[in-house]
């Protein structure tokens, strides 16, 4: 899933660049960051969130882009750089979870120095547990400025009424020193407990002191009913859906709508989409994008049936990712036979090229063997032979992914053979027709097909590199 990335957000020095609405805008876009970064939000949809008035939205835009936290991409849409991708492999404290209480009025409506306070308490610790520093490092003085920890803070005054503000809000509990007690927005005389602990009396505090040991130790974390599980903002909340934008805006342009969906259905979807993204990173999102585009133009009737039943990422992944995957690989292929023939007339004996080609097949390949049905790896096995016969036996000789390709279609054969009594022919017909994969097919039913001889004829002369006989 996208998160904040917490590298971005301890970067006080740009925090402090920005403007109080540019820093409440973070978290909006972040929670609507799909996972090759893009931002699928409008200026409309910002608007209705009530961060700012709508005269400062580009203004909040344009101090991001200068400080390039966000940039635009050449589709004219926005893409984030303070967004990063949670893994289950990786359990270090890379990324800030998308929390409920970004959304609330009370995050909306704090000023510039209490947001940098906030970012910098949810980055410091884990959030829930306690940052402790010197109450003399959150503010700027003169006799103690080179160790000031935030240097937003222009006074004593100044700390200590942000502080009670964010206390009294709902987003920090503190403890001050060695007291146990957890002071928060519920607790009473806030004020003159935190003046007495930092030995403020009146309008005077006590002079601070340059020993370390005499300064006042405070303890602060994010309130913890804040950071719970529940309290994180589901990618599939209506209100968010970072990685199912781009389908509900495409869906929407042809009458669909995911709002009667349950979660397992957009589930579904999601783990398709985030599986493709992982093999191919943003190429796949392409790919994945160009499929959801075609299948609203040829079908959208079916939208509504294939959500209900949970087929829609599946059909998505079967029908029109893996052959745009497909044609990748075609492709691929056809500028290795191309670069050869140009060169071979300058050099008679020169080799063919396959370092490049092979290195950006494979993520491809490995994922057509995992993900693909039977029939797709029997076609694509029967059309590089017929077309590029020489540099896909090279392929195969020499990576270990196109090997075992080869391996599992030269399997598929065996199985038929076994099982049906299939002849390659037979099998290459079978494919065409997508019944590899059927579950109750058996060799009598096709038997029964008058019309197979003709049609398997027609077929076969796809491919003029295989001989036909009866």
């Amino acid at each position: 899933m996208t998160m904040l990335s917490r590298e971005m957000l301890k970067q006080q020095k740009i925090l402090k660049s920005l403007s109080s609405v540019s820093l409440r805008l973070i978290p909006f876009l972040a929670a609507n960051t799909d996972l090759d970064k893009r931002i699928n939000v409008t200026l409309e949809q910002i608007e209705a969130a009530n961060i700012m008035t709508p005269r400062l939205i580009k203004e909040a835009l344009g101090r991001l882009e200068k400080v390039e936290w966000i940039y635009r991409g050449k589709d004219g849409y926005l893409y984030s750089k303070f967004n990063t991708i949670s893994t289950a492999e990786n359990h270090n404290f890379y990324y800030i979870n998308l929390y409920k209480f970004f959304q609330s009025d009370e995050f909306k409506k704090s000023y510039k120095r209490q947001l940098q306070f906030l970012f910098y308490i949810l980055t410091a610790k884990l959030p829930g547990h306690e940052h402790s520093l010197a109450i003399e490092h959150l503010y700027q003085n003169r006799t103690n400025a080179k160790h000031v920890k935030l240097d937003f803070f222009i006074s004593f005054e100044d700390m200590i009424s942000n502080l009670l503000d964010l206390i009294n809000k709902g987003f920090f509990e503190v403890r001050l020193g060695a007291n146990r007690e957890v002071l928060n927005k519920n607790t009473k005389n806030l004020r003159e407990r935190l003046n007495t602990f930092a030995e403020k009396t009146g309008k005077r505090k006590k002079r601070m002191s340059h020993k370390e040991e005499k300064h006042h130790i405070i303890h602060i974390r994010i309130a913890k009913d804040l950071v719970t599980k529940d309290q994180i903002c589901d990618i599939y909340d209506m209100t968010r859906l970072a990685t199912l934008q781009d389908l509900k805006s495409i869906a929407k342009d042809f009458g669909c709508s995911l709002d009667s969906f349950d979660v397992k259905a957009l589930e579904k979807v999601h783990m398709v989409k985030a599986k493709i993204y992982k093999e191919f990173g943003d190429v796949g999102i392409q790919l994945y994008r160009e499929g959801l585009k075609d299948f609203f133009k040829n079908r959208s009737h079916s939208f509504q049936n294939l959500m209900e039943n949970s087929n829609f990422g599946n059909t998505i992944k079967n029908f029109y990712v893996i052959p745009r995957i497909e044609q990748r690989l075609k492709t691929l292929f056809e500028e290795v036979k191309n670069d050869y023939f140009t060169k071979v007339k300058t050099l008679p004996y020169q080799s063919l090229n396959l370092k490049h080609a092979i290195k950006d097949s494979k993520p491809f390949i490995s994922y057509i063997m995992e993900e693909s049905y039977n029939d797709n790896l029997i076609i694509l096995d029967r059309e590089l032979e017929a077309a590029y016969s020489f540099i896909y036996s090279q392929f195969t000789q020499v990576d270990k992914s196109w090997y075992e390709f080869k391996e599992k279609v030269e399997k598929i054969y065996k199985d038929e053979a076994e099982a049906h009594g299939n002849d390659r022919n037979k099998v290459f017909y079978l494919a065409i027709q997508r019944q590899l994969n059927q579950k109750e097919r058996t060799i009598s039913k096709i038997k029964r097909d008058s019309n197979y001889k003709r049609e398997r004829r027609e077929k076969l002369l796809y491919n003029p590199y295989v001989a036909i006989t009866e």
